[in-house]
């Protein structure tokens, strides 16, 4: 045998559960779980083939943080109506709009942010 590892698609709440009792315990919590790895019979990771992922710009001089909190709320319900109510947006420090979604941690929005001041930062809702 070349490995030990094994992987199998998440198909069920029962193994997802595991899988976030696993990663809780390893003091980490996967985003967007599509594949569950298997070593010897334990799970020790995961990985996402499709990550729900929101790309957007707005215009740094003729757009307002009033309109991008319109455009936030216009993004929740489109993503809820394709029942996707989980995402990544990535934003960059230097953005405009990074306060805008910092303000939203907390509610329904969670951070993601790297080392460095410019790191982007991942906002995840959840």
């Amino acid at each position: 045998m070349i490995t030990d590892l094994q992987i199998f698609p998440i198909d069920n709440d029962e193994i997802r559960k595991k899988i976030l009792i696993e990663a809780e315990k390893d003091g980490r919590t996967p985003i967007h779980m599509t594949h569950v790895v298997m070593k010897k019979g334990e799970i020790v990771g995961t990985f996402c083939t499709a990550s729900p992922t929101l790309f957007w710009w707005m215009h740094s001089e003729k757009t307002t943080n009033r309109d991008s909190c319109v455009v936030l709320q216009s993004v929740e319900t489109l993503m809820n109506e394709q029942r996707t109510p989980n995402y990544v947006m990535p934003c960059h420090p230097k953005s405009n709009y990074y306060k805008t979604l910092i303000s939203r941690v907390g509610d329904g929005l969670e951070v993601y942010k790297g080392d460095s001041d410019d790191d982007w930062t991942l906002f995840i809702r959840k």
